[in-house]
């Protein structure tokens, strides 16, 4: 029996101690010797196994974004001190452990050498465990075990179909009104990083559901159409600017520049596919909502469509808004 629906809803809908909850449980049925610690007098100790001295910290954010990731940073070493001052002198710490949430988006790099690091530094055995290898023990478990956590963790809607799991997905997310917030900085060329990080969330969540066909030809076009739209403000020649993804104009600076006019170009052509790639969201948005409509939910997004507005008069400043 497979529960990847189930577990995407749990990973994704669960943060803070209600994770915590989710996790203890998981690893009291699969690690002999997993004691849980009570949270707020844990001395950074998130749970433990006594007889190997291996102790575990779990970090579940709402959402995975740079600004998370460097709060985790700080936990982990603010955490992993007062583990040494209250629980080393106990019990001798020869294995640390840092979970992460990371919603099945993987492990920073950043996240990953700072944990190797303690190790190294205190001379101990580390290891980091996200959200794909939760789910690989989840898996080992008896099917008794993994039902029984299913039923108590995924909030009593382990029966709801893939696609309807994506529907909750899409229209909490990324409503429409949320859209047009994204798309009125489209013309701009310079969108904010926590929109882009928001994207990256949610094509991450679609690709961690297991979806049947005609489903699955739908939601990878949606997943391809956020994928290129975030990935051309990350591409060659972007930059970070006030929290925002634009063109790096810094090559400006040297006048004359002897590619001034390969800087030029590029950037028309990048223009031209950030505009592409707007519409194609959109249209691959509407085509997921008219599908989920058409055989799932009839008042989805309250039978509203995503949009696309335009200026098309300079002079008379107007606008036209339209479907792609």
């Amino acid at each position: 029996m497979s529960y990847d629906t189930e577990l995407e809803l749990i990973f994704h809908k669960l943060d803070g101690l209600s994770f915590q909850g989710f996790f203890n449980e998981l690893m009291v049925y699969d690690t002999n010797g997993f004691c849980p610690v009570r949270q707020k007098l844990d001395g950074g100790n998130d749970g433990f196994v006594p007889a190997t001295g291996t102790f575990y910290q779990v970090y579940a954010p709402e959402s995975i974004t740079s600004s998370t990731i460097n709060t985790a940073s700080s936990k982990l070493i603010e955490d992993f001190e007062k583990l040494a001052s209250k629980w080393h002198y106990t019990i001798k710490i020869q294995e640390y452990i840092f979970v992460i949430n990371d919603k099945f988006k993987g492990a920073d790099k950043k996240l990953i050498e700072r944990v190797h690091g303690l190790g190294i530094e205190h001379n101990i055995k580390t290891q980091v465990l996200t959200a794909l290898n939760l789910q690989s023990i989840f898996y080992n478990l008896p099917l008794e075990k993994q039902g029984h956590l299913i039923a108590k963790h995924s909030s009593g809607r382990p029966s709801k179909s893939a696609i309807k799991v994506a529907a909750d997905v899409v229209s909490s997310k990324l409503p429409i009104d949320l859209w047009k917030s994204i798309d009125e900085q489209i013309p701009f060329f310079a969108v904010d990083e926590a929109y882009l990080n928001l994207l990256s969330e949610i094509r991450s969540t679609l690709f961690s559901i297991h979806f049947s066909e005609p489903e699955k030809d739908i939601t990878d076009n949606l997943i391809k159409s956020i994928n290129t739209l975030v990935n051309r403000f990350y591409a060659d020649n972007t930059t970070e600017k006030n929290g925002e993804r634009t063109w790096d104009n810094s090559w400006k600076r040297i006048y004359p520049h002897p590619k001034a006019r390969e800087f030029d170009a590029a950037l028309i052509n990048w223009e031209k596919d950030i505009f592409l790639a707007a519409e194609q969201l959109c249209a691959a948005l509407n085509a997921f909502a008219n599908h989920v409509r058409q055989y799932h939910l009839p008042d989805f997004l309250n039978h509203r469509n995503y949009t696309i507005t335009r200026l098309i008069d300079t002079i008379k400043n107007e606008y036209i808004e339209y479907q792609p």
